[in-house]
Order: structure tokens, then C-alpha cells, then sequence
């Protein structure tokens, strides 16, 4: 048998850096859905492909606590999100070398969307993985 007493621990503790990881995605998705049409600079595509990129790996980050439903729930709005976008996008570049918006193709992947992000913000908070909310019975001195 091996001797595990001198093992040291790691100070690197995981959970705040997957605290900071999801609250970074939360503010990438906020940030990008003021302006779902403006081009990211720093990605190199527009912000609804921010949205899904984020909304994406936010998923990954609760994938390990989610039970087999809730993962599959969120694969089929993953997928019809990527697929609507990939189908119906939004954006439609014109010989001027400007572009032009589907607004219908806009309007239903911003509805898609909106069900997806809220799956995953309900799903994170039932695996304690969002920020904590505020129970009544809590003493705060303000």
C-alpha cells in the first residue's frame, strides 16, 4: 500500500476558478446580447456568435453536476441554435461590401436562444454553481 500521508494538497482550489470562469462567460453573454448584430473585434464574428460560443462553454462548465436530462435538454437547444444560425443567418452580405439583417431569422434565434440561457442559468443554480441568492430568513447588517 502506498503511503499517502506525505502527499501535499494543492493550494489551487478549483471551485474559485470555476466560479470565475462561469461569472466571465455570464458577463460575455450579457455583453453581447445589448448588441447581438455588432461585429466582435476581438472573436472576429458577430455577438450572437458570442452568445452561443459562451452560452456553450457555460453548459461544459456544469456538465460533470447536470443529470442525464438536463444534458440532453440542453443539447437539444444547443443544437437548434447552432442549427438555426448555421440555416437561417441572420445576416445577409450585400455587393456593396456591407450587409443587411433577416430580422425574422434574428427574431427566432434571439427567442431560441432565450430559452436555452434560461435552461442554463435554472440548471446551474440547482447545482449550486451560480451566484447564491438572497433567502428571506438571511441577517444582513446593510
Amino acid at each position: 500500500m502506498a503511503d499517502y500521508e506525505d502527499v501535499k494538497q494543492s493550494k489551487f482550489n478549483a471551485g474559485i476558478a470555476q466560479t470565475e470562469r462561469i461569472d466571465s462567460l455570464q458577463r460575455a453573454i450579457n455583453a453581447a446580447k445589448f448588441n447581438p448584430l455588432m461585429q466582435n473585434f476581438e472573436t472576429g464574428t458577430f455577438n450572437f456568435q458570442v452568445m452561443i460560443s459562451a452560452a456553450d462553454c457555460l453548459g461544459r462548465e456544469g456538465w460533470d453536476k447536470f443529470n442525464d436530462a438536463e444534458r440532453k435538454e440542453l443539447n437539444r437547444y444547443e443544437t437548434l441554435c447552432k442549427s438555426w444560425v448555421q440555416t437561417f443567418f441572420p445576416i445577409i452580405s450585400v455587393k456593396s461590401g456591407g450587409y443587411k439583417v433577416n430580422n425574422n431569422h434574428l427574431q427566432k434565434f434571439l427567442e431560441l436562444y432565450d430559452i436555452w440561457e434560461k435552461k442554463l442559468k435554472i440548471y446551474l443554480g440547482r447545482h449550486s454553481l451560480n451566484a447564491p441568492t438572497r433567502d428571506e430568513d438571511d441577517d444582513y447588517d446593510y
